[in-house]
């Protein structure tokens, strides 16, 4: 397509343009799924440790057990974090002969298994993948298709025999699935990520073999425990099942490992048994077997036989446990079984005849924990053993197995202890921690306690308990992960709330608001991108040009006075105490502190500052000593003495115009003319000097300098990115000594002429020598369109040379960087190194845009942890650099993040006017920046958020002092609802959460069909900011809400749709012509003896503001409502002011219509013919609101996409001159639908339930009827989660400099396409098109990047040549994870990118990152631009033909930075 220049683009031109960035899409996780399938305990890391492995869905997790001597201060703290190619579904530990450390096996949900244990960095496997050796995998999902089984209704369970033999699976409704263990199995340690070792898939686990059973419903199976590992029996396999009849009965059968057969409980004899067989089943009259247990049983727990030593291997039991056994416990070896039921609690065993029954209160135990085995001890009366239960509710509880001396069990005790999340996996640790996993909540680290506690508040808060009526509890909870999981659904909330009228969240910086939880969990959760500073003070001073921080004493840990430098003044903001200042403490607490402009004596407040700071002689001398550097001179200034101790002005009485300093003494200024002099300081008690060390003329003009010390005493020849740390980087800055000033042995200067950054050395033999000159506008690829530095704005404005660390206090590792911020708003940065000899080099050149002013560097220490330093860049998108990862335990290398900086009020004060916000709730600025720590004015803040560091930033008209969170890239905070959410929407004119709750609470309608209780649903509604309840509104009973929108409506007064806006602008449409913000309720009756809603109503609500005597007031009040025959399941803003809402198989356009005299008067019509014919219409989506700022509305097809139960997505058009809805487009591929979303008019993505994405594409250009009425997949994908909802936007906002939106920027978008820029290119970016968020069942937040075609072949290389080189964990192929699945099919994965395996390749060791990018270039397939044939004609072009492993980074840092 060209475009004319100056043009506006058409309809169709931005339709195309759309498309083009569409050619794939990049999948990736924002927030790791939080939601714990299932956790065991054992030692995996170490021989002896406590370690928690948890499953979640497709992440292994691993968290140990630290601090165990004392209770308050154990933590579990994440050790481990491994991707799995698949989806967990059970898990086991055990103890393999061979090894001192435990296995862990586990299946997934593709009825894949492998057998992996973990190996320390430092032995010969270190090179395995995240540290897990693989020791077996297999396939078991053939054999189903083979019997065509199904899947069992309760899910996959498995068990391992006690003694390690064997482990049961059950897989497929019918059948039971045997792997037996081998314990001759020796692993040989040469096998590593690079060459697996080729041995035998079945040396670990024996072949698999398939037993059929009668029992067909199996809710719960289990090993029955043994006293005895003697072989002598055969390993019992117990099954609570449910027959036809929904009676539930419990039964064992014996496995025949010998023979690979089950024997079944009716059975009198092994099938071909004989006197010479090794293992019999136990005699008919003791196999256990329990008929008509409680109805509503859901686990079986085994439990020891009297005399149980715990599990041992059959060497290490000779004589200590057999000596024990009398000749009854040789004949009756097995244990007897505890049924968990609805309305009881049974022990049974056949064996010895004995039956014990403890009847309970209503609940359901849904997980349980074997609290401690059964001691024998001949001195006891009683032996007893202990459970712990979690119920459906979040209440603990612990039951009691009392035996008597003769080792039968005389009774049963159940205690409640108290209510925590409710648990998917319970694990008791020991001495009273106990690990809650939650799949519904945040899951938990509690501990018993031994005596109950009072509850403070009085009041239970969800994670108490009231137990008997007292306000008392056992529970107390040390610590909380976060789990979003399930996100119901979510909202998008602009940080700032500066540009009310801009629809689209891509274009201003949003967090994500989720409707999270069920039941008594339910949760809202605030999830943001960056870093927040949350504003303490904010003071109209414009005009800033320099700020520095200054400390009393050198010393001192506390700053004193911010130095400000003005035009032709300087002026200093000091820490005053409130005595000092003449007021009096009302409350007589500790006297707070305040910022006060005071004056320094000996200080030049009369001349405009050019650098100002703290400075040390030798450690004799004055240590309130700092400098100050104006135009004319260089002062030493002492604080106590008040009096300038010395100064330096130019001999020639040339102007300094730039100057940088350090602690150490050293100074190096610039006079006019590109003169640079280095000097230092030096001081003895009282008496201080200036030296001039050097003079060198550069003859050119300089930018800017800084002469910043590294922190580490070595630097590392490694890439930012893969850098290997050698021990002398390891610095534990806690026991650096204070008195350690270290002097800087390089100066960078930047030159004004030719973009280029100089490196002197300042060392005393070769003082201002240049050891190397950075030329910013060529590489060494020499790419075409590169030379544009030194034109416009691209030109160096700021240096930082900084040892930037980790925050994190288990991560010792640092980096030396030079960063150089640019005029244009891009940040270069490199790695630096030195060698023996005293040679510097730059290495790992990364470019980054940050956004479009000029950027200045301010480092700063952050106090959390290990007090690693950052760096802020100031700009319009100010930023901060921090490292993450490469701790010492992590198998991840260290990298760069970079994390915008966003701004959180502190005032809980609603704005006075909307529209018209207060100078905290605009978007963040930073012109220049300072660091500012003062106990005294944040002394109370800091100490409830260690870690947090404050900041001083000025803009062009204020100067705000805040505090900044921790260094993490999302934040998530959390407010609980007491009930479970179902929908989420927010207002940003009345500043309103609207959450659609289902109240948990029972009530009774004697007038509804058969007298049923039903569970409330209503819609509450909290302020942003405090989350303070505004109002509630309860709809009727049995009516469910079922959708729930906030759109801006348009008020009709004639009675038709209007057809288009008359060209008005959005803010007019607000202000006048009828549109207004609405809530607008979708709902449906669920009566009880209705398979589907036969009614519903269509629900608009109002959210008025006001102001009486000075107080702000919001109210909710109905305006109209419409009832409908059906659920609304769905609803849509829609064209013109209008929305679309599904009712059952039906789609209907609806309108608001209002009398010419009273607009307050509404009813809301359904209008024109709907759409009809889907089974059942659960989502409609349009891109209405995107194209109202688009001129050429009128032009712009009215389309719709539905999607359907069963009948997968189809797409409708909207006829304004018919009022009718007609199908024009229609997948015809079958698919259960659960979200769906427009990229643009003719791409559409969809989710469907067997946790795929799937890619469509309209061809409405195409001279084929069929074709145009045809949606052809483009793109299928196995996520692996359930999706709930799509939704446009994302968590970060895109630079167009170097990305486009799919609808927004037309100009950068036509630019983009005519760009010469290729891959490799330092100035190349990847161009994207659509963002859209998704929230799973799982907790997972993810986010669906659009590519253009270059960008979706080069990641397509690299994700092939990743999942080619590195071996996945539990060798689980990612080509068959990520493969489209069906019920019984299987298509491979195109169209999307694993965005999780691309950022991946950043972490990987620099030999395999190296035999990657080997691989992409021997293949070529990453650039679709050229062909082999072309490499001539390309090379003379300037076109990358060999990447090398440093563009794949820049890439992959590139598209991480974009969600």
């Amino acid at each position: 397509m060209n475009n004319v220049s100056g043009s506006t683009p058409s309809a169709e031109d931005l339709s195309r343009l759309a498309n083009l960035n569409e050619a794939g899409h990049y999948v990736v996780t924002a927030h790791q799924p939080g939601a714990v399938v299932q956790s065991v305990k054992c030692s995996f890391l170490a021989p002896g440790s406590v370690d928690v492995v948890i499953a979640k869905s497709r992440h292994l997790e691993v968290r140990q057990l630290t601090n165990s001597e004392s209770d308050e201060t154990a933590s579990l703290q994440v050790v481990l974090s491994a991707p799995i190619n698949g989806r967990i579904t059970t898990m086991l530990p055990f103890r393999h002969p061979s090894s001192e450390t435990d296995y862990i096996f586990f299946t997934t949900e593709a009825k894949q298994y492998a057998v992996i244990s973990y190996v320390s960095p430092e032995s010969a496997d270190a090179t395995a993948a995240y540290n897990v050796l693989t020791h077996a995998s297999g396939d078991l999902a053939d054999y189903g298709l083979a019997i065509r089984g199904n899947e069992p209704e309760m899910g996959p369970i498995a068990a391992i025999e006690p003694n390690h033999k064997c482990i049961a699976l059950h897989l497929f409704e019918g059948f039971v699935t045997i792997l037996s263990i081998r314990k001759s199995y020796r692993h040989n340690p040469s096998s590593s990520i690079r060459q697996p070792k080729k041995t035998d898939a079945f040396d670990f686990l024996g072949h698999p073999f398939h037993c059929r059973i009668e029992e067909r419903d199996v809710c719960s199976m289990a090993f029955l425990l043994s006293n005895t590992t003697s072989s002598r029996y055969m390993p019992q396999l117990a099954f609570l099942h449910q027959d036809s009849r929904g009676n539930q009965h419990v039964v064992a059968h014996s496995i025949d490992l010998a023979e690979k057969s089950l024997v079944l409980h009716s059975a009198v004899s092994p099938l071909g048994s004989n006197d010479s067989k090794p293992a019999h089943p136990p005699l008919v009259q003791y196999r256990l077997k329990k008929s008509r247990v409680d109805g509503a049983s859901g686990l079986i727990i085994a439990v020891p036989p009297a005399r149980w030593k715990g599990n041992a291997d059959e060497d290490a039991v000779t004589s200590g446990m057999r000596s024990n056994l009398g000749p009854e416990d040789e004949l009756l070896p097995f244990g007897g079984i505890l049924v968990l039921g609805e309305r009881q609690i049974t022990y049974h065993d056949t064996a010895k005849n004995v039956t014990k029954i403890l009847p309970t209160s209503q609940f359901l135990a849904i997980t349980y924990a074997h609290v401690h085995p059964s001691v024998a001890n001949a001195s006891s009366e009683q032996d007893v053993v202990r459970y712990l239960l979690g119920d459906e509710e979040g209440r603990i509880h612990i039951l009691a197995v009392v035996r008597n001396t003769n080792g039968e069990v005389s009774g049963l005790h159940l205690d409640t202890l108290g209510v925590t999340s409710i648990s998917s996996s319970l694990l008791y640790l020991e001495r009273g921690l106990v690990f809650v996993g939650s799949q519904t909540t945040d899951s938990q680290f509690i501990q018993i306690l031994d005596k109950p506690v009072q509850i403070s508040g009085g009041e239970s808060d969800g994670n108490s308990s009231l137990l008997d009526g007292r306000n008392l509890t056992y529970i107390n909870v040390l610590d909380e992960y976060t789990n979003l999981g399930p996100i119901v659904d979510f909202d998008m909330v602009p940080t700032s709330h500066h540009s009310y009228g801009v629809k689209n969240t891509t274009d201003r910086q949003c967090m994500a608001v989720t409707a999270s939880g069920t039941h008594k969990d339910g949760s809202i959760r605030f999830v943001r991108n960056g870093v927040g500073l949350i504003e303490h003070a904010a003071v109209e001073l414009g005009g800033i040009k320099g700020m520095w921080n200054v400390r009393k004493s050198f010393y001192d840990n506390d700053d004193a006075f911010l130095i400000q430098s003005y035009v032709g003044e300087t002026r200093i903001l000091g820490v005053v105490e409130e005595e000092e200042s003449g007021e009096d403490s009302e409350d007589g607490g500790e006297a707070g502190a305040t910022l006060a402009e005071v004056s320094i004596s000996g200080f030049d407040e009369t001349k405009t500052s050019l650098f100002a700071g703290n400075i040390m002689g030798d450690p004799s001398s004055d240590r309130t000593v700092i400098i100050q550097v104006t135009e004319s001179e260089i002062r030493l200034i002492s604080l106590i003495g008040s009096k300038c101790l010395a100064s330096w002005s130019s001999p020639e009485g040339g102007a300094i115009t730039i100057a940088s300093a350090n602690e150490a003494g050293q100074v190096v200024i610039v006079t006019r003319g590109g003169n640079l002099v280095y000097l230092e300081v030096k001081g003895t008690g009282q008496s201080f000097q200036i030296d001039v060390i050097m003079n060198k003329e550069l003859g050119q003009e300089i930018s800017c300098i800084d002469l910043s010390p590294f922190d580490s005493k070595t630097s590392s020849e490694k890439s930012a990115m893969d850098v290997e740390f050698s021990s002398s980087m390891e610095i534990d800055r806690d026991e650096r000594p204070k008195n350690d000033i270290q002097k800087s042995k390089l100066v960078a200067v930047g030159l004004w002429d030719d973009c280029s950054v100089l490196i002197l050395s300042l060392e005393n033999s070769t003082p201002l020598k240049v050891h190397a000159q950075l030329d910013l506008s060529t590489n060494t690829s020499k790419q075409k369109g590169f030379e544009t530095a030194g034109t416009g704005q691209k030109m160096v404005r700021s240096l930082s040379l900084v040892t930037i660390g980790s925050s994190a206090a288990s991560n010792d590792r640092s980096l030396d960087m030079l960063f150089i911020g640019l005029g244009d708003g891009s940040l270069v940065s490199f790695t630096v190194g030195d060698t023996d000899d005293g040679q510097w080099f730059f290495t790992s050149r990364k470019d980054v845009s940050i956004g479009t002013r000029a950027v200045t560097l301010v480092p700063f220490e952050n106090r959390s942890g290990r007090g690693g330093k950052c760096v802020l860049v100031t700009g319009d998108r100010p930023t901060v650099i921090y490292l993450s990862g490469g701790s010492a335990r992590s198998s991840k290398n260290a990298k760069l993040c970079y994390s915008s900086i966003h701004l959180s009020s502190n005032d809980d004060e609603y704005d006075d006017a909307i529209g018209q916000p207060s100078k905290g709730s605009g978007p963040l600025v930073a012109n220049v920046a300072s660091p500012f720590h003062s106990s005294s004015l944040f002394g109370e803040y800091e100490s409830e958020n260690s870690g947090n560091y404050s900041l001083c930033i000025s803009d062009d008209s204020y100067l705000r002092l805040g505090v900044i969170d921790s260094m993490e890239k999302l934040h998530v905070t959390t407010q609980k609802l007491g009930m479970a959410p179902r929908k989420v929407a927010y207002d940003e004119i009345s500043r309103m959460l609207c959450v659609a709750c289902i109240d948990h609470g029972m009530t009774s309608n004697q007038n509804g069909p058969g007298g049923e209780t039903n569970m409330g649903n209503c819609v509450r509604f909290f302020d942003d900011s405090s989350f303070e309840e505004i109002d509630r509104i309860d709809l009727n009973p049995y009516e469910m809400i079922l959708s729930m929108i906030i759109t801006r409506m348009k008020i009709d007064t004639d009675g038709s749709v209007s057809e288009a806006v008359n060209g008005k602008q959005a803010g007019e449409m607000d202000s006048c012509d009828g549109y207004r913000p609405y809530l607008v309720l979708g709902t449906g009756f669920g009566y009880p003896n209705e398979d589907e809603p036969s009614r519903g109503r269509i629900i608009v609500y109002q959210c008025k503001t006001g102001c009486s005597n000075n107080i702000f007031s919001r109210r909710v009040k109905q305006v109209a409502e419409v009832q409908v025959k059906g659920g609304v399941f769905s609803l849509c803003p829609f064209y013109n002011g209008t929305i679309l809402a599904s009712m059952n198989s039906k789609t209907r356009l609806c309108k608001l219509i209002g009398t010419p005299e009273n607009h307050d008067v509404l009813d809301l019509k359904i209008v024109g013919a709907g759409h009809h014919g889907h089974i059942m219409s659960l989502h409609v989506k349009s891109l209405a609101q995107d194209h109202e700022d688009n001129p050429d509305t009128k032009n712009v097809e009215q389309l719709a996409i539905i999607g359907d139960m069963v009948r997968s997505i189809s797409v409708v058009k909207y006829y304004t001159e018919f009022q009718t809805l007609e199908e024009v487009a229609r997948d015809y591929n079958q698919n259960w639908v659960t979200a769906v979303e427009m990229l643009t008019d003719d791409i559409y993505l969809g989710a469907e339930n067997f946790n795929n994405i799937f890619a469509l594409q309209r061809n409405p250009r195409s001279s084929s009827e069929e074709i145009r009425c045809r949606l052809d997949t483009v793109g299928q994908f196995n996520l692996g989660e359930m999706i709930n909802k799509f939704m446009r936007g994302g968590l970060v906002v895109l630079n167009h400099n170097s990305a486009t939106s799919s609808l927004g920027a037309e100009e950068a978008k036509v630019d983009s396409m005519s760009s010469d820029d290729t891959i490799g290119s330092p100035d190349y970016s990847p161009r994207i098109g659509s963002q859209t968020l998704f929230g799973t069942v799982d907790g997972t937040l993810g986010s669906i990047i659009g590519l253009d075609a270059s960008t979706t072949a080069f990641f397509n290389a690299l994700q092939k040549s990743i999942a080619n080189v590195v071996q996945p964990i539990g060798k689980l192929k990612h080509s068959e994870f990520r493969s489209f699945r069906g019920q019984r099919s299987r298509q491979n994965s195109r169209g999307f990118i694993d965005g999780d395996l691309i950022e991946s390749f950043p972490d990987l060791d620099s030999s395999i990152m190296s035999s990657i990018v080997e691989i992409m270039n021997k293949e070529g397939k990453w650039n679709i631009t050229t062909t082999p044939s072309d490499n001539e004609d390309s090379a003379n072009h300037g076109a990358k033909t060999v990447l090398t492993v440093d563009d794949v980074l820049s890439m992959v840092e590139d598209m991480s930075m974009m969600h």
